[in-house]
Parts: C-alpha cells; structure tokens; sequence
C-alpha cells in the first residue's frame, strides 16, 4: 500500500479499517526518515525499540478490540522542547545535553493517552529563541523546498519533518511566531491555541518543576498537511487551566452554517512593508474569497489599532516574561543591553524602534508593571470589540518568503522586502497581535505557482475560538490546493 503523504486523518481510517496496522506504519515513517533526513536533519532524537514495541502492542490490544482513543496506534514526532519520558529534552543548549526527561508533558501526556506512539523529536534553535533552527547540539534544519534556506523557527524541525513525510502530523509551541513563520516557510497548516486551552508544563524553556503556573504568551498547538488534521489533534489535545465560556466543537464545521462570515483583512501597516509577490498572493485569495456565496470581506484595521504600539507592548510584556527568572547580574546585563541597543539605533535600523524596551523590560518596576497591563487591557477591550463584529481576521505572518540560512549575529541578519534592506526583527511584527491578547492562529497554506516558494495566511479569532479559526480555514480550501509536497518528495 502507497502510504505517502497521507494524512494522519487518512491513516487512522486505513488503521480502523485493517488496512494497515502500527508496525507497518513505523516501517514506513522510519523508512522516509532514512531517505530524507540526511539531507534535512529535521528528526534529530528516534526511540526504535520503544515505538516498535507500542505499536505491536496496539496492534495486539485492536485485534482484540481495545482502542486507547481516537490516536490509536499512529506514529507521530515532537518538538524537541517538549518532554518525553526517556528521552532528552535540550531545546538545542549545550548545558541541557544529558538533561533526560524523567515524565511527559502534559500536552504529549494527552497524546499518548490517545493512542499516539512518539517516534521521535524534531529540531529547535538554542531555547526556542529564533525564526531559523540551528543549534551546536544537532546542528541546522534545512527546508524541504531548498536545502538552502530555513523552514524557519522555533518549530522549524517540526515543519520540515511534516512537509518531507517523516511524520503525518507534528505538535509544536509558539511564542512570537515560532509555530506561524515555519508553516508559512514549508507551507503546511499549523494552529496556535488560544492562552489557556492548552498547558506548558513540561516544556523546555518553560516554569520550573513543580511550578504550577503557566506562562504568560507562550502557546502550544498541532502542525498537520489539513485543517481536518488540526481538528482531530484539537479535539485531542483540548484541556484549557481557566474557565471556557463556551467550550469549541472542534468535531464539526460549525461557521459553515452562518449565513455570512465576515471576514476583516489587515495586509498593511506603516512602516512594516510585505514584500510584493506575497501581496500579490494575498489579493488573489481574499478576491476569490470575496466571491464565495455568504462571505463579508472588508479590509483596513480601524485607526486606534497601530501596530507600533502593539510592537511595544509585546516588547514589554516579552522581557517581563523572560525577566522573571533573572538574577541580579542578568539584570545588569539586560540594562546594559537596552542602553546598548538605543545607542545602536543612532546609526542602524536593524531592530524596530522600541525593541530596547524589551530588555528594560526585565527589571520592570511595581508602577510600570501596572502600566504595561493597564495598556494591554485598554487594547484588548478595542481587539475584543472588533471581534464581536467580525468573525475572522487575516494577516501576514512574515514579510517574506523562506530565508537563506543566516547564523550570524542577529544585528547583522537583513531582510530583503521590496528591494530594501529592513531589521530581522520584521519576523516580530504580524506575529504580535495573537500573542499578546492570547488569541487562536490557523495558518492556511496558500496557492503557488511553479517555481514559488510556500505562502501562508494567518486566520485569528476570538478567545477560545480556536474552532472558528480552524472551520475558516476548512472552509478556505475549496479555494487553496492546500498542502503542496516540495520537489522531490514525492
């Protein structure tokens, strides 16, 4: 049987159904993994011996008609950040390489009550903290569409793993970007959750052991090759740590039936330019979506949301995040740094104005801590609004496509929009909006001509409406191909 690229949706219909057992499954993603991931390096950890023996042992359990939930017995892999019991869990740093999970996070936790068996773990840049994957542990992650350029990053092992076959589906953490910008680069689907829907324990970096709260900003979710996918991993994965007005139906298409979505576009900001042929793209789609029977579309974000504001609030809330665990000497090291990049905007303009305020962040006093949250819940009460009125918003997610590999210093990484040369940091800027105000994120791979790199489409809704973000884009695929398998890999 031909299992390539099929959908983990697809495969659990060929498991139920008898057509192909668990084994056999592991036999062929381990067998693509031999073919392709020398030359991608996107599966850096395998547990052989472990998957082939749940998988017999699943195999075993539905002959005789146990079934351990709606995973049973399919084979997937991780992010690196997240532990798996036995295996290492680095995020890429060097003082974390003999750091060996000893239990599950709660999230793979979830999966593998399901039935999900982890075969492996994907690559990560050091901590998380880029939009490319590399790291002295593993090594570089190259991207399935041009071995030279990045699937982009934090989840960027991830991405290239699903868009090469090495896995029908993959799971993945987002702070600023980290799941949206590697869909976007090796063109598959990926959902960041609402704040609250999923849990961080167990993830690298994350709170410490026995720490019970959550982070602020970071999020988790699914990476798959259809929308479809994302709503089985969803229905899964569903276990919010505060309240849920309305908890969402992930198992039906429930926005379909409206006699009108209405949709509210936001393709450009001063200052923050999107290179032309992902405009182009972005005009098409939004034109075609436009002549779908039942579809409002209107563009243009109302004059009091201005993206330079929410730049700087990211900035804020991100170094108080990160500040939190400082010690006085990294205290003095983040006020040396701030001091140093408004110095350096003398004479570059490699970083948006105000990413000094990240690191002043840091040591944030009592009175600007109460600011910056006064700030943030004036600006969500207007975000708030805006999304009773409108169903779904759609935004860029980088301003460009997949980037040439770049392991220089950050301050020396430039960014080609339009012919002109604009900071790294540009990856920030149409991430922010969902992060900040803990908002869903589908991103919906878009049409491509031959010879065109992925584009992808960022879908937000309201809190805890990650269903509706997740229908849109089912609904968006009678106007997508969908998922594209690069050249290659077929």
């Amino acid at each position: 049987m031909n299992l390539t690229y099929r959908t983990a949706s697809e495969v659990i219909r060929l498991l139920e159904q008898g057509e192909v057992n668990s084994r056999q499954l592991l036999d062929y993603y381990y067998g693509r993994m031999d073919l392709v991931n020398e030359r991608l390096n996107a599966v850096v950890q395998q547990q052989r011996e472990m998957a082939y023996a749940q998988a017999d042992q699943a195999d075993q359990d539905r002959k005789e008609g146990r079934s351990y939930g709606p995973l049973h017995g399919l084979p997937l892999t991780v992010k690196e950040s997240f532990n798996v019991n036995g295996m290492l869990t680095t995020s890429g740093a060097p003082h974390l390489q003999h750091n060996i999970a000893t239990e599950h996070a709660s999230t793979v936790q979830r999966l593998i009550q399901a039935g999900a068996i982890i075969m492996g773990k994907t690559n990560v840049p050091v901590m998380t903290a880029d939009w490319q994957t590399y790291n002295d542990l593993y090594g570089t992650t190259n991207n399935p569409w041009n071995t030279n350029l990045t699937p982009g990053g934090s989840s960027g092992g991830s991405a290239a793993a699903l868009a090469s076959d090495c896995t029908p589906v993959e799971f993945g953490s987002d702070l600023i970007g980290c799941l949206r910008i590697p869909a976007h680069y090796t063109g598959v689907y990926a959902h960041r959750c609402s704040l609250g829907m999923l849990s961080l324990r167990g993830h690298v970096p994350g709170n410490p052991p026995g720490d019970p709260s959550e982070p602020d900003l970071s999020a988790a979710g699914p990476l798959a090759r259809s929308a479809k996918d994302l709503r089985l991993m969803m229905d899964v994965l569903y276990d919010p740590w505060v309240e849920v007005p309305v908890p969402p139906d992930f198992r039906t298409n429930t926005l379909k039936e409206q006699a009108t979505i209405k949709v509210l576009t936001w393709f450009e900001a001063p200052g923050h330019e999107i290179d032309e042929p992902i405009q182009r793209r972005y005009t098409d789609f939004t034109a075609a979506l436009s002549r779908m029977e039942g579809v409002e579309v209107h563009h243009g974000m109302p004059p009091e949301i201005q993206m330079n504001k929410l730049f700087d609030l990211a900035m804020k809330l991100s170094g108080r995040l990160v500040g939190t665990s400082f010690n006085s000497r990294q205290r003095l090291t983040a006020s040396l740094a701030s001091l140093g990049l408004r110095a350096s905007r003398l004479v570059t303009k490699a970083f948006p104005e105000g990413l000094e305020d990240y690191y002043r962040a840091m040591n944030q006093s009592e009175g600007e801590q109460e600011e910056t949250d006064r700030l943030r819940q004036e600006y969500n009460r207007i975000i708030t609004s805006l999304l009773q009125e409108y169903d779904v918003l759609l935004l860029p997610i980088s301003p460009v496509l997949a980037i040439p590999h770049m392991q220089q210093a950050v301050t020396r990484r430039i960014l080609e929009v339009n012919g002109r040369a604009t900071g790294y940091n540009e990856h920030l800027i149409w991430n922010i909006l969902a992060t900040v105000f803990g908002l869903p994120a589908t991103v919906l791979p878009l049409n491509r001509s031959k010879d065109q790199l992925p584009c992808g489409i960022q879908i937000i809704s309201g809190h805890f409406k990650d269903h509706i973000t997740i229908d849109f884009a089912e609904i968006c695929e009678s106007l997508t191909e969908g998922f594209q398998i690069p050249p290659g890999y077929s």
